[in-house]
């Protein structure tokens, strides 16, 4: 027995030399040999958004309401992190999460851009022309609520998504009370000299006052017409307010909020 188990022991020191398992610890990985892993900062997840949706620095400013160097200045100086303002406009014109662009999450950008993808394309604020003409005020303080449309536009409005192509559009700051609820002092209203105004339509009448030209304009809802008159209404008080047809200059259509954002 015993001189079987030596032959054994020899055949197992020829099979696996003595020296192999020194061999093998040599080749072991040790925790001083592993390079460390570098953690994304803010500022690269902020240059990996901006790749993904194919944006410069400055357009990427400008879709977040920051001045045009803010994303070139934050990406050039790694020490600094932006406040929690700026953070939330970054994050949005990046279309991720504040809390992604501060720690990071595998999954969240590809998630949001899934979620936008079904979402309508709106134009930015910066991107709408400044080229619609305010030509005064529309006064709603009175029955017949007169005020005088300038000649010349006294400011410029943007021009919303769905009057892109309009021609001749204008607008207009109500003042006064007689159309609340429907508008309020203030409110800026667009109004469409081309579109055909149907019953139940906010419009603006402007009518001719003398026979040396001058013009006042009223606004209402246009209720009746007949073969002398238009009817429009106010809101507050309740009144109708009859108009005679050979004083009427125009009558143009207030748009609708549908209308103005292609609803």
């Amino acid at each position: 027995m015993s001189c079987s188990r030596s032959v054994m022991v020899a055949k197992n020191a020829e099979l696996i030399p003595q020296s192999q398992p020194n061999l093998l610890r040599m080749t072991e990985i040790t925790s001083a040999d592993r390079i460390p892993h570098m953690a994304k900062t803010i500022h690269d997840r902020i240059q990996e958004r901006l790749e993904a949706l194919k944006l410069n620095p400055s357009a990427a400013s400008l879709k977040a309401g920051l001045s045009r160097e803010a994303v070139r200045k934050l990406l050039g100086n790694r020490e600094q992190i932006p406040n929690g303002k700026t953070l939330f406009k970054l994050a949005h014109a990046l279309e991720v999460s504040e809390q992604w662009l501060l720690s990071g999450s595998d999954n969240e950008p590809a998630s949001l851009a899934n979620h936008n993808a079904s979402k309508p394309e709106v134009p930015h604020r910066y991107e709408m022309p400044n080229d619609v003409p305010v030509m005064g005020t529309a006064a709603g303080s009175h029955l017949r609520g007169a005020f005088q449309i300038s000649t010349d536009p006294v400011d410029y409005v943007r021009r919303p998504p769905a009057l892109m192509n309009a021609r001749n559009i204008y607008s207009l700051y109500v003042e006064g009370s007689s159309m609340e609820p429907q508008y309020f002092p203030g409110d800026l209203i667009y109004v469409h000299p081309d579109k055909p105004a149907r019953f139940g339509d906010a419009v603006i009448v402007q009518c001719q006052t003398s026979q040396n030209g001058s013009t006042e304009a009223t606004i209402g809802i246009y209720s009746k017409r007949n073969g002398e008159n238009i009817t429009i209404k106010k809101h507050n008080p309740a009144a109708e307010i009859e108009i005679a047809k050979d004083s009427i200059v125009s009558i143009h259509k207030v748009l609708t909020l549908n209308e103005i954002f292609g609803v």
